[in-house]
Parts: structure tokens; C-alpha cells; sequence
């Protein structure tokens, strides 16, 4: 029997939500992908809260980086969930964040639409 604590709830939320806005971010990406060449485009932040709506300016270069690591997600500035997340690219007005809890990572993965 696995005893599912407050805390683990909340970690797979929070991945959850981030996974969410990934998606949302890859098909605004496949969209419009003549926009990416022309050096930024647009994707929306993929904190945790599902209410945010701040749309973030991007390098194609930085995107594809974060991109590349199923558990690394962009997010504006103060927006980054510290207990759980490490920042790992400041960009002055986003970070690209690292999900840190083993639950989290797993949750990223899984839901990788690139993997």
C-alpha cells in the first residue's frame, strides 16, 4: 500500500501542470514555425499555475535547449518554485527551471511530447 503524503500530491500537481504548458508551447511552436527563424517568438510560461497566462519572448536556440531535457521548463522570473525546482538559465526576465524531486522528473518524462 502506498501512503501518498500532502506533499507528493502537490509535487505531481505542480508536474502536472508544467507538463500541461509544455504541450501548449509545442503546438504554438508547430504552428508557426516561420516565426522561430526570424530570432524569437512567443510561448506561454510553464509555472505551476494553471491561471497563469504571461506570455514569454524566446530565442529558438534557448527553446530547443530546454527542450531537449524532459524535465527542464521555462518560466517568468519569480515564478520558479524553489523547494522543487532549481534555476538553471537565467535569461533576465525567465528562467529555465530543473525539476528536482525524483516524482516530478518521472512526471515530466512520461508526459514529453518529444519522447
Amino acid at each position: 500500500m502506498t501512503i501518498v503524503t500532502m506533499t507528493d500530491d502537490r509535487i505531481r500537481r505542480v508536474g502536472e501542470n508544467e507538463a500541461l504548458y509544455r504541450l501548449v508551447n509545442e503546438r504554438i511552436k508547430g504552428l508557426s514555425p516561420g516565426s522561430t527563424a526570424s530570432g524569437g517568438f512567443g510561448v506561454i510560461c510553464e509555472c505551476a499555475t494553471l491561471a497563469c497566462k504571461t506570455q514569454i519572448m524566446i530565442r529558438p536556440e534557448v527553446y530547443e535547449r530546454t527542450r531537449a531535457c524532459s524535465d527542464h521548463f521555462i518560466v517568468l522570473r519569480g515564478h520558479q518554485l524553489d523547494d522543487i525546482e532549481t534555476v538553471i538559465e537565467d535569461h533576465e526576465t525567465f528562467f529555465v527551471i530543473e525539476k528536482t524531486p525524483a516524482e516530478a522528473k518521472r512526471i515530466a518524462a512520461e508526459m514529453d511530447p518529444r519522447a
